[in-house]
């Protein structure tokens, strides 16, 4: 066993330690108190909430520029962010002291925050999938900057405040200084009582032991003993805590002790052989094996660790053997009917994160190559079941489920009965199923309320005021324009040549026959249709004559309509947007100017559209009355020869 030299103990140092030490003790019982007592908010649990805060204002920032391009309405959500971050704002105004907290309207606040969040995030989930990791960059940039703009602020104020107050404290000292030396250079009487307000100084052998009263001199009057003029008596180490003792002044005798406290255990350099121990309690251990119940520590380096409880700060090196790793504190949530901590990796490596607040639990888990992550709402909807969504990545494919559960999901165990889901993969590319699933383009940022969305089905349609969707190189290079807006005015344009099998229309003013064949103009049934054009020019034409294509057929009255033809009032003309190259022109005229009619045109000549409206001459029932008056005429000119040749008879005969 080593020997100890001379003791060398410092009263003061030993009384000073021991102050700071009670005084170390008891600000740790004020935090651990602080900590257990539900209407006091902790300095630690201040830091919690300032990174929950932080945390929170850029999710909202996010979320609220999101929202708004979408026009999705945030009114909700920022009454709720408001309340919040007032009430955790005052909380966290002074971050270096406990403060009174009423957890039950913290709770609250922070549930109402989250059930207007996710309601945003669901509106926003049913209208795009966006991106805002550049938003909340800037947002946790800014907020850092106005964190640190603030605190030197503080800092600055403090400083400045105390600056002030010291100097007038000097200032007054130093006058009452002043006043108190002229007093007493004009000299006192005997026995007069003399008042000191400064510091005196006294000269040397001026009092001695005689102007000292017994036992005048406290333990709180006293500096420090030398240990070399301690001759006599005994000193009871009970009461006195010695902070250095140099052990190679211990020459003899033995040295027993029930405890031994030491800064580290590097203080110890014997070979200590087999140290047992319920608590181990040091700044730093390093190396070996350490087996005990319990090892509480800052940092423990490198060697096996081996115990029931290891609490530590910092855990550097070496290798941790555990079937279950648990951390944080396990949920108190009545929902958490899983038992399950903030973090969890057990022994086969699958890594579970899980939180509970006051309407939905989320989890995250990691197995081998997998990654889920899993929101079960606790509250039922209107149909009774529990809206539920869970995000897949794994084998190379992403896959996207929203749905619900038939019962409230607390373990997180149930599978979600999809309502709609999107897949990203390499191999099958991306699929799209639901009654809601669609792909939307919301144009340009200095958009508003413009784009396409591609439906359920895959058709297109106009989002807001946007009226045209091409196909094309470039906008100015389009091969195709549709006309998509609600009010129908937009028209479809095609800006290539268009063939639907036999026919086609060219940009050429063309309407194309492939093979040649006829081109008809027919309704649904196949009927002909009537055409309706300015000028015609053709090498011959066709009627449709067909008796199995006409009803109420009659023999035609030929007097009549060739006298509907002999009433006509032919006149020659020209067109008001005729210049002067084009032909003198000459047909019948249909009067729709004058009240008594100067031309003369039978009404059974006049074309009309679908709707009755006059639209010109009817060339076809013309050119038919004409043939009617030809035929009219030939029949007289043939009556007229029976008489010729009679008449000859006669004069011959």
């Amino acid at each position: 066993m080593a020997t100890l030299g001379t003791v060398s103990v410092s009263i003061t140092d030993a009384s000073t330690t021991a102050e700071t030490a009670q005084a170390t003790a008891d600000t740790a019982n004020t935090g651990v108190t602080n900590l257990n007592t539900s209407s006091i908010m902790s300095v630690i649990e201040k830091q919690q909430l300032e990174y929950s805060l932080t945390v929170a204002t850029i999710q909202y920032t996010a979320i609220v520029t999101t929202a708004k391009s979408s026009s999705i309405s945030t009114t909700a959500l920022t009454t709720a962010y408001n309340a919040m971050n007032t009430y955790e704002s005052s909380l966290l105004a002074d971050l270096t002291t406990a403060s009174t907290v009423d957890r039950d309207n913290l709770t609250t606040l922070q549930s109402t925050y989250n059930t207007a969040y996710s309601n945003v995030q669901t509106l926003i989930n049913d209208s795009f999938s966006d991106s805002i990791s550049e938003a909340a960059a800037s947002a946790a940039t800014a907020s850092t900057a106005a964190s640190t703009a603030s605190a030197a602020a503080t800092s600055a104020g403090v400083v400045g405040s105390n600056a002030s107050s010291t100097a007038s404290v000097a200032s007054a000292a130093a006058s009452q200084a002043s006043a108190d030396y002229t007093t007493l250079s004009t000299g006192v009487s005997d026995g007069s009582l003399i008042h000191i307000t400064t510091k005196t100084a006294i000269d040397e052998a001026v009092i001695g032991t005689a102007e000292l009263a017994d036992a005048a001199i406290t333990n709180a009057k006293i500096g420090s003993v030398s240990a070399s003029k301690l001759t006599a008596g005994t000193i009871d180490f009970s009461t006195i805590t010695g902070t250095n003792i140099n052990a190679t002044n211990i020459t003899t005798g033995t040295l027993d002790v029930a405890r031994l406290n030491v800064g580290s255990l590097s203080a110890l350099s014997a070979d200590l052989g087999t140290v047992t121990s319920g608590t181990i309690k040091g700044n730093t251990i390093t190396g070996g094996t350490i087996s005990g119940a319990t090892v509480s520590g800052n940092t423990i380096t490198g060697g096996t660790i081996s115990g029931t409880t290891i609490t530590g700060t910092v855990i550097n090196g070496g290798t941790i053997n555990s079937g279950v790793i648990n951390s944080g504190t396990k949920s108190t949530s009545s929902y958490n009917t899983g038992g399950y901590y903030p973090l969890t990796i057990n022994a086969s490596g699958v890594y579970t994160s899980t939180m509970f607040d006051s309407s939905v639990g989320l989890q995250a888990a990691i197995d081998q190559a997998s990654l889920t992550t899993s929101v079960r709402y606790f509250t039922a909807s209107s149909d009774g079941t529990y809206y539920a969504n869970q995000t897949s990545l794994s084998n190379g494919q992403l896959t996207l489920t929203d749905g619900y559960t038939a019962a409230s999901d607390n373990t997180f165990s149930s599978g979600v009965t999809a309502t709609g889901s999107v897949s990203l993969s390499s191999v099958y590319g991306i699929n799209l199923y639901g009654n809601t699933q669609t792909i939307t383009f919301n144009g340009r940022i200095t958009d508003t309320n413009k784009g396409i969305t591609f439906t359920t089905y895959g058709n297109i349609k106009s989002n807001g005021n946007q009226g045209t969707w091409y196909v094309g190189y470039s906008n100015d290079s389009q091969t195709a324009n549709f006309g998509i807006d609600s009010a129908g005015s937009n028209p479809i344009k095609f800006n290539r040549d268009l063939w639907v099998r036999n026919m086609g229309l060219s940009r050429a003013h063309q309407v194309r026959s492939k093979d040649g064949g006829g081109i008809y103009f027919t309704d649904d049934d196949s009927n002909r249709v009537n055409t309706y054009h300015k000028n015609i020019y053709y090498s011959g034409s066709s009627s449709k004559s067909l008796l199995s294509e006409k009803t109420n057929v009659e023999a035609a009255d030929i007097n009549y309509w060739s006298s509907l033809a002999m009433s006509i009032d032919l006149a020659t003309y020209n067109y008001d947007t005729d210049d002067y190259t084009d032909p003198l022109r000459l047909s019948g005229i249909i009067d729709d100017v004058n009240a008594t009619k100067e031309w003369a045109l039978p009404e059974a000549f006049y074309a009309r559209d679908e709707d009755g409206n006059i639209v010109g001459i009817d060339n076809g029932v013309l050119l038919n009355a004409v043939l009617a008056l030809s035929q009219e005429q030939a029949k007289q000119i043939d009556e007229l020869n029976t008489n010729v040749l009679a008449m000859e008879a006669k004069i011959n005969g």
